[in-house]
């Protein structure tokens, strides 16, 4: 079942992701005893620590059961931003989905920047880093940049296209990370956006786990490298989002399915970043209506099984040519 939204403990977040980012990756007795010294929280155990650590996205559990902090895990990842307005002589730097982690790490704290300074996030909620006089190059429309993360400091520079990774690394990235985006959430249409950044940054922190080299490189920006970025729903979830959307849809098993063939849907539903329910619902949306068969279920109003009344849709047959075997004259 689809885990419900989270509902953390702040201050405890707050106090977490501080030890972590000053001191370095922490056990969780050694995280869970620091942290009742911080807070003053004596009565503070372990499991509510793990609850806040399963929970934030600024918090990274290694597989040895180290809490790192998300920036820590991230150095050296440059990720890119295509510029939809010039930043000449601008301060603002207005972002997207596909470079949230510097978003998410800039509401704890500001972010220290290469050239001096800091990027703060806007006071307003729009995905904006505010920093100082002189530290955005001078892109223009269309430019595209990278947002350099490194040793716990951020630059911003232009990216010249010859630098971009190619259609095989692309596809490196989209793999790792489109199979690590999909843990289920129930949301709302005023939860929607925070879920999908939520999967975003944990589906790169344990990417990065994975491969620490992953995204060190200028790539295309995330959204046009992942399909569908940020909402790969799987086939659960998919159906419960389009019941919230006041859409129509039914769920069905299929039994006595050749283990080849379901093989072979699983092969090929993955190659285009979708899950199985995903891939056999499209499939056989296009076998209804992109096919010669289509013009024969018309008309559409005799497939209501509510309409009692209805007709049955003429079905025209096909004439076999002459000498096919099966044809009787």
């Amino acid at each position: 079942m689809p885990t419900p939204l989270p509902e953390i403990d702040e201050a405890l977040h707050d106090v977490l992701v501080t030890l972590v980012r000053e001191r370095g990756p922490l056990g969780l007795r050694t995280l869970t005893r620091q942290a009742r010294l911080t807070a003053g929280r004596g009565s503070l155990d372990e499991v509510a620590v793990a609850a806040v650590v399963d929970r934030a996205t600024l918090l990274v559990e290694h597989p040895d059961g180290q809490v790192a902090y998300l920036g820590d895990v991230l150095d050296g990842i440059v990720l890119t931003h295509r510029v939809r307005g010039s930043l000449r002589d601008r301060a603002d730097l207005w972002l997207g989905h596909g470079v949230q982690p510097f978003l998410a790490m800039a509401c704890h704290t500001p972010l220290p920047l290469v050239t001096g300074g800091e990027a703060r996030l806007a006071e307003t909620e729009d995905p904006v880093l505010l920093g100082p006089d002189g530290w955005l190059p001078t892109a223009e429309h269309g430019d595209l940049i990278a947002l350099h993360w490194r040793g716990g400091r951020l630059a911003v520079r232009i990216v010249d296209p010859d630098e971009l990774a190619g259609p095989v690394e692309e596809d490196v990235v989209r793999r790792l990370l489109s199979e690590r985006c999909r843990t289920e959430r129930w949301w709302t249409g005023d939860d929607e956006d925070w879920v999908r950044n939520a999967l975003l940054l944990e589906a790169l922190g344990r990417a990065r786990l994975e491969d620490p080299d992953l995204l060190s490189t200028p790539h295309a920006p995330l959204g046009q490298i992942l399909y569908d970025p940020l909402s790969r729903d799987p086939g659960a979830h998919w159906r419960d989002t389009a019941a919230l959307r006041q859409l129509e849809s039914v769920s069905f098993y299929v039994e006595g399915m050749p283990v080849s063939l379901d093989r072979e849907l699983r092969r090929r539903a993955k190659q285009y970043g979708m899950t199985l329910d995903q891939f056999i619902v499209a499939l056989l949306g296009h076998l209804a209506w992109r096919t010669p068969f289509a013009e024969d279920l018309e008309p559409w109003d005799d497939w209501w099984p509510e309409d009692r009344d209805r007709r049955p849709a003429a079905v025209t047959p096909l004439r076999l040519a002459d000498g096919h075997p099966d044809h009787t004259g």
